[in-house]
């Protein structure tokens, strides 16, 4: 059982790291954009664009969870081990959690107060 979290864990590690420039831009272009958000909106502008954000968060963890086990060359009938499935939906939470940070302060700057 600890051989397959490791084996998971190791496959995230080399998908992830050819990528690792990419994500560190993606970063420091998300931090921007947070503090331009900060300086620019007002905090109920913030509130308002919450459920917008989430919803969005929501549609991308279940768009990773339906496709992901296609986008890997595999089915769901392969996921035999609470291994996979814990991966996938881990995955799919992510990045849902991802799109929803990411996509909440740049909905603010674009909604008008």
């Amino acid at each position: 059982m600890l051989y397959n979290i490791w084996l998971g864990l190791n496959i995230l590690y080399e998908i992830v790291l050819p990528v690792l420039w990419l994500v560190a831009l993606l970063a420091l272009v998300w931090g921007a954009t947070l503090v331009f958000a900060l300086l620019r909106a007002p905090a109920a502008t913030w509130r308002k664009t919450l459920p917008l954000s989430a919803l969005v968060g929501v549609l991308g963890a279940a768009l990773v969870f339906a496709l992901g086990p296609a986008l890997s060359s595999s089915s769901f009938a392969d996921l035999d081990y609470w291994v996979d499935w814990a991966f996938l939906v881990g995955g799919a939470l992510t990045a849902g959690l991802v799109l929803w940070v990411a996509t909440w302060p740049g909905l603010t700057c674009l909604r008008k107060a």
